[in-house]
């Protein structure tokens, strides 16, 4: 009895390719409340401070701007906080939260 042939395997080259990771997006929906702050500013749980955002409240339309001078606790749905001041010109603090879009 022969034998049996030897076999070879051969494999084609694997080639790796390293993408770029996304941009963060410009645009965050969610909640924002209120806080006892320097006028004009707020604060967020992920952009960099000295960032100016628009925030506009998405029942009324209207918006304003203010700079991240502070860092968020992680609280679910809320994308900023806004200083007193700030949230008085969208709403009044006493609705606590409002639903906002923010853009930088």
């Amino acid at each position: 009895m022969a034998a049996p042939a030897a076999t070879t395997t051969t494999t084609a080259p694997t080639t790796t390719t390293t993408v770029a990771p996304l941009p963060p997006p410009n645009e965050e929906l969610g909640l924002a409340s209120w806080y006892g702050a320097v006028p004009g500013t707020c604060a967020s749980p992920f952009l960099s401070f000295g960032i100016v955002v628009t925030v506009t409240d998405l029942a009324t339309g209207d918006a304003v701007s203010c700079t991240v001078d502070d860092r968020e606790a992680l609280n679910p749905g809320r994308v900023v906080d806004l200083s007193y001041s700030t949230f008085s010109q969208l709403a009044d603090p006493s609705t606590g939260l409002i639903e906002v879009r923010v853009t930088w």
